[in-house]
């Protein structure tokens, strides 16, 4: 009995390890601004390229700066006063010269070279690898993007599986 005790002990620090390099986060990380993507997405149907412009002609999307933010909101105030709260901390960003700090939700390892180009061309839905963002209060990483897990969709679309694509 203790000896199985000790084994669950030990491999706790392993199990936390793991979890944090493979696994979707069951919830994402706080940002400075409680951006409600429902109310981009769902209710004033904005599409993604609207913020994220550079999804289809950089190797990034693009985390919206503030000035992206600011062209709407410099006239939109907020309909409600939980709102109107986040939009005034948009607007303090804006006044300080100062970039939205937001915190990274989707990643992959260094060693990997991901660009969203390819992906877009292919007509890849964004909600096929950052799930139903519009449904989310915060917005965390519901794929895990392992290796395996693009190796299972490129294989399964027909797209490349050659190494040298994502590794170089």
């Amino acid at each position: 009995m203790q000896t199985a005790a000790i084994r669950i002990f030990l491999a706790l620090p392993v199990l936390a390890v793991l979890s944090a390099c493979g696994r979707a986060q069951a919830e994402g990380p706080t940002q400075p601004i409680a951006f409600m993507h429902n109310v981009h997405v769902t209710d004033n149907e904005m599409e993604c390229a609207y913020c994220h412009f550079a999804v289809d002609k950089s190797e990034e999307a693009g985390i919206p700066s503030v000035e992206t933010c600011m062209g709407c909101h410099r006239f939109i105030r907020g309909s409600t006063p939980e709102y109107q709260e986040q939009i005034q901390l948009l607007a303090g960003f804006w006044t300080d010269s100062l970039p939205i700090p937001w915190v990274r939700v989707h990643s992959v390892p260094e060693f990997v070279q991901f660009s969203h180009k390819p992906h877009t061309r292919a007509e890849v839905e964004c909600v096929e690898c950052h799930g139903e963002v519009e449904t989310m209060e915060q917005v965390s990483q519901v794929e895990t993007l392992s290796m395996g897990w693009c190796l299972e969709c490129h294989r399964t679309e027909e797209a490349s599986d050659d190494c040298a694509v994502c590794h170089y």
